[in-house]
């Protein structure tokens, strides 16, 4: 029974997450492109507010503080270098279609491991009691849900169709069900390798947030853009704060 529970919340916290958020892909084109860019500072304030006020405060209750920022140092130097090894093309049009994809594949790596990282703790919150993995769900679907519709954003942003970045959420999330299964079968044995993992992800979001995506918000210079691109990135922050009382615990 269990079990069951396990599966049926990661599925709910990362496949039905993703569901939700596809609904915009229905918007027709022109809808979309006046959205991408709100989606894409909300993803930027969501991605630091999951590393900063969720992710490393995670890993240093179980890790020192040294440990932590040096997982995470040698995590933004990891995805600098894969960064350089995947990309190809760079343009600053978004409608360029050469556009590059770099980013939202590193997206897709840092989604995987949160992903992966949710199913552990949705698995260990249930071998706990079925109330606490329950709350557990609960805190992931809502923290997943502004995140992936950040993340769709991204992803068409960087030049993927429609159909592209719903499989490619798709898959990213599915490493929630590998995390739930490790968890589930030797829950003691991975459990001191989580921190690492999860200053790794916080790693690639900070990346991700400072390297990728600020420099394309600085590109938009008018005032009342900018006003609208503060309170985004507040808003962002400010979700994942809300959640991460929860989230994890």
């Amino acid at each position: 029974m269990t079990l069951t529970y396990i599966l049926l919340f990661t599925f709910l916290g990362s496949i039905g997450s993703v569901l939700i958020a596809s609904l915009f892909l229905l918007c027709k084109h022109k809808t979309q492109k006046k959205l991408i860019p709100i989606l894409v500072t909300f993803a930027t304030g969501a991605l630091l507010g999951s590393a900063f006020l969720g992710l490393i405060p995670e890993s240093l209750e179980h890790l020192s503080a040294k440990n932590v920022f040096t997982t995470v140092l040698g995590g933004i130097l990891f995805f600098f270098f894969l960064e350089k090894l995947i990309r190809v093309h760079h343009c600053h049009n978004v409608d360029c279609h050469s556009h590059d994809k770099s980013l939202g594949k590193m997206i897709f790596v840092g989604d995987a491991l949160h992903n992966f990282i949710d199913g552990l703790m949705i698995a260990g919150a249930f071998l706990v009691s079925i109330p606490a993995g329950i709350m557990v769900a609960l805190a992931v679907i809502i923290h997943e849900i502004p995140q992936e519709l950040g993340d769709f954003g991204i992803f068409l942003h960087s030049g993927y169709s429609k159909k592209k970045a719903l499989v490619m959420n798709t898959i990213s999330s599915a490493t929630a069900f590998v995390g739930a299964g490790v968890g589930y079968i030797a829950f003691q044995q991975v459990h001191e390798f989580v921190p690492y993992v999860m200053a790794l992800a916080a790693a690639s979001f900070i990346y991700i947030a400072l390297v990728d995506l600020s420099p394309e918000l600085h590109k938009q210079t008018k005032l009342s853009h900018s006003f609208q691109q503060i309170f985004l990135l507040i808003l962002g922050v400010g979700v994942i704060a809300l959640v991460s009382q929860f989230h994890g615990h």
